[in-house]
């Protein structure tokens, strides 16, 4: 991925082949991120492209995946992965990415559960799911090229020797 400066704003440029998180304002999927990969800019609006989406398809056959033209402010690359020796600890009130049907989805942890589930409520569909830890991740924003908070800086914070 490239970024371009405008004078109006930053704007992502991805390329064919590289791997993506997409948003969607539609009803009943604001605050989830699905995993797909881009298939090509479009020609007549660079700032649009052609994705599929690595779990979401077509119809309910399951034969063929999902494309879906969409406007670069919808992309974001996946975040970083945390640190295979370093582990990420999770406490009540942090702001997290829940993988949930198929997609990561924002809400927040309200309780700490034994054998490492957490209860993550989803302020979108106002529901609370218990979650095991392999299926959280801390929710970080992509701005302008950056992940925010810093990732390092949330893994400094988070991390348990």
């Amino acid at each position: 991925m490239s970024k371009s400066n405008t004078s109006s704003s930053w704007i992502a440029q991805f390329k064919p082949g590289d791997r993506v998180e997409v948003s969607s304002d539609d009803p009943g999927f604001r605050g989830s991120w699905f995993a797909g990969t881009v298939i090509r800019r479009e020609a007549k609006n660079p700032n649009r492209y052609v994705v599929e989406y690595d779990q979401l398809y077509e119809d309910e056959s399951g034969e063929k995946l999902l494309q879906e033209t969409l406007d670069w402010i919808q992309l974001r690359p996946p975040p970083p992965p945390p640190e295979k020796k370093k582990k990420v600890q999770f406490k009540f009130g942090d702001e997290v990415e829940a993988f949930h049907s198929d997609g990561w989805w924002e809400g927040a942890i309200t309780a700490e559960h034994s054998g490492g589930k957490f209860a993550v409520f989803f302020r979108g569909s106002k529901e609370q799911i218990v979650f095991e830890e392999k299926d959280l991740r801390l929710r970080r924003e992509w701005v302008k090229g950056k992940w925010e908070p810093p990732f390092e800086q949330v893994q400094r914070e988070k991390e348990v020797s």
